[in-house]
């Protein structure tokens, strides 16, 4: 039944330009359950959309693991890796954007772990633990932030976040800024 929930949302996310016209009791519908059954599987409706969403991005992970591979100097894996993140995030905007609130407050921490060995990489044993495990929720969660406010951040920034060049110059901007802090 859990997975059916999962199914019936990731196509409904599929056909659906609009997110909200995808509600827990067309979603029940559909999968021909009670709409309790999405608390029960999955605590909430933005629960169950946010892993929805991550089944439909789910292929593009190993894009990110043969970055993590390459034999590069740390900081440029770590450039390469935020910006593949940030293509898949831009490519599937309007199902990231949509989750993105459920994702920063609610959904289990789960981003920073695709960074974490490349920020300890970076800094060589320098810095503990706790330290590289701050640094990849600043870098993850920031980014999230930067693409849930896109033209805010634009307004503000004056990088336009859909385009590469511009998230290339946040990233390496982000990633100077706590690297040369590791030399002061």
């Amino acid at each position: 039944m859990k997975g059916q929930l999962l199914n019936v949302t990731v196509k409904l996310l599929a056909k659906n330009r609009n997110l909200n016209k995808i509600t827990a009791r067309r979603i029940a519908s559909e999968a021909g359950v009670n709409q309790a059954m999405i608390n029960y599987y999955f605590t909430s409706k933005d629960a169950l959309v946010s892993a929805a969403v991550d089944k439909l991005i789910a292929g593009r992970a190993a894009e990110l693991e043969e970055i993590k591979k390459r034999n590069i100097p740390a900081r440029q894996k770590l450039l390469e890796v935020l910006l593949k993140m940030s293509d898949i995030t831009v490519e599937y905007s309007r199902y990231t954007k949509a989750t993105m609130p459920y994702v920063l407050l609610e959904k289990e921490i789960e981003e920073p772990y695709y960074i974490l060995p490349i920020v300890k990489e970076c800094f060589g044993g320098k810095r503990t633990e706790t330290e590289c495990r701050i640094i990849a929720y600043q870098l993850t969660t920031f980014s999230q932030i930067v693409f849930y406010r896109s033209d805010g951040f634009k307004k503000y920034a004056g990088l336009d976040i859909a385009k590469t060049e511009d998230r290339k110059k946040l990233f390496k901007t982000m990633i100077n800024s706590i690297i040369q802090n590791q030399h002061r």
